[in-house]
């Protein structure tokens, strides 16, 4: 099936391939940008995703949100209003954290990071103070100052596990408390229409921008972290528009910068409607809905359970793999 008849069919005339970029990138030589490294378009979208696009959990939960939904009777707008996440043949709409849910994450991570740092550093410190009294014959000294070390970093492991565990507790005890979520999505990627959606965060559901997918331009921007480490997030912006929107919902922001050029292939595939869906475990239940990636299958005689019939070993090295090979992308 060509790209002209599936637009002509199942899909809006707005529906992006990889011509109508390279047309829109001749006819706009010259246009805004901003700081970052601005991502190159695919000639044919390639078929790639992020670690966690392969993760094997994302095979039961991608199934959970289809039986949801059928069991509600949702469809289009009503699935995200129903379910506050959509992702599916047609559309991406990424669960919109509440702050209080973000601090909670931030919490939490803070607390595992400050955990097996302090345990390192009390690790390293009784070594080298044990080290000393072999060599100074100073056993009682040296006893005594790894007495006072642990006195000192004792209560900072407790403060760290109580800020690590006890997110852990809550997000099991009041997950709707821990997960809260705004009503309305911060952005929609929808393959049949071929369009990119930034809503309004002041304003539920109203757009702020919705444009068509091969109008905007892809950036990876960086920042430092607590470390001065560089952190990596990616961009759509609209040089006309002049409206950015991160995507750190659906692939957060990593020190890998490779994961995300894999992100930005896993956009442009699915996008793409002259090929199929990416083959990642989340999409496969939804792979028969879509008439390019179904008449795609069928002329591969592809399993339509390749990752469902799939062991979880087998599908976590199929993950590294990918993995390994993305983060040398550039």
């Amino acid at each position: 099936m060509s790209a002209k008849e599936n637009l002509g069919g199942y899909y809006a005339d707005s529906a992006y391939t990889p011509t109508k970029r390279q047309q829109w990138e001749a006819a706009n030589p010259e246009r805004d940008t901003i700081i970052g490294s601005r991502l190159s378009w695919d000639r044919r979208s390639r078929d790639n995703g992020t670690r966690e696009e392969y993760g094997y959990n994302n095979i039961a939960v991608s199934q959970s949100w289809e039986s949801q939904r059928a069991e509600k009777g949702l469809e289009g707008d009503d699935i995200f209003k129903g379910m506050k996440v959509h992702y599916d043949n047609q559309r991406i709409m990424p669960p919109n954290y509440k702050g209080s849910a973000r601090l909670f994450f931030m919490v939490m991570a803070i607390g595992k990071g400050g955990f097996f740092l302090s345990l390192w550093v009390m690790g390293l410190a009784i070594f080298g103070m044990l080290g000393m009294a072999v060599f100074d014959g100073e056993y009682r000294q040296s006893f005594a100052a790894i007495k006072m070390m642990a006195k000192l970093i004792f209560p900072v492991l407790l403060f760290m596990v109580f800020l690590w565990k006890g997110g852990r507790f809550l997000e099991r005890r009041w997950p709707s408390v821990f997960y809260g979520m705004q009503k309305s999505p911060m952005w929609q990627l929808n393959r049949q229409a071929g369009l990119f959606t930034i809503y309004d965060p002041k304003h539920a559901w109203k757009p702020r921008l919705e444009a068509p997918f091969h109008e905007y331009d892809a950036f990876l921007q960086s920042s430092p972290d607590t470390q001065g480490s560089a952190t990596y997030s990616l961009i759509l912006y609209h040089p006309f528009q002049r409206i950015r929107q991160k995507l750190d919902a659906q692939f957060p922001p990593t020190k890998m910068p490779g994961e995300l050029v894999a992100a930005w292939q896993f956009l442009q595939r699915y996008m793409d409607v002259s090929q199929p869906l990416p083959d990642v475990p989340g999409l496969e239940i939804h792979r028969h809905k879509d008439p390019t990636t179904a008449a795609a299958d069928q002329q591969q005689g592809r399993n339509p359970r390749y990752w469902r019939d799939m062991d979880e070993a087998s599908v976590k090295k199929i993950q590294e793999e990918k993995y390994r090979r993305n983060i040398r992308l550039r």
